[in-house]
Formats: structure tokens, C-alpha cells, sequence
């Protein structure tokens, strides 16, 4: 399967977006990059982190948004770049 990638273009950032699979047929993946938080600016695109001022994105891992490293916590994965927060499934805990 091939599919659309996004990557931030600010000195020394690693994250990138990769399109969802639950992207529904027909839409853009422009707008699943929106809806991640990431911007298109003129000298190219910035992740959240980037945005935030928290970036850049040194280590890869986990995180959806920005892919960068997670921590556990008790309310679930949290990005250590963009602050994005995904739950524990209910099924592990």
C-alpha cells in the first residue's frame, strides 16, 4: 500500500505524518494534515511541535501527530514534542 507522507521542514526536525488508514475514500490527506495540527507555510510545512515552539523533533516513536517519542502516563501515551495525548486501550489496563 502506498501512501502520502508529510514531513516538517524545520532544521534539525525528524517528524513526519503518514496518512491514515482510516482516511475515508475521497478526502484529502491535505486535510488529515490540518487536523493533525501541522501548518503550510511559505517555506514549506511545520509539525506541531515546531508550531508549539516545543519542537524540533529529535527521536522518533510512537506519537500519531508528529511521530515522535512517547512517554506512559496514567491517562495514556503522551508525545514529549507536541504534548499529543493517545489513551490506553481499555483491554491492557
Amino acid at each position: 500500500m502506498i501512501r502520502d507522507a508529510v514531513t516538517c521542514d524545520r532544521p534539525n526536525c525528524l517528524a513526519i505524518l503518514l496518512e491514515p488508514d482510516s482516511l475515508p475514500e475521497g478526502a484529502e490527506f491535505e486535510t488529515a494534515v490540518t487536523a493533525a495540527g501541522w501548518q503550510h507555510l511559505s517555506d514549506g510545512h511545520a509539525c506541531p511541535a515546531c508550531t508549539a515552539g516545543t519542537g524540533p523533533v529529535l527521536e522518533r516513536g510512537e506519537c500519531p501527530r508528529c511521530s515522535g517519542r512517547t512517554a506512559d502516563r496514567p491517562d495514556g501515551a503522551r508525545c514529549m514534542y507536541c504534548g499529543h495525548t493517545v489513551p490506553h486501550p481499555t483491554e491492557e489496563w
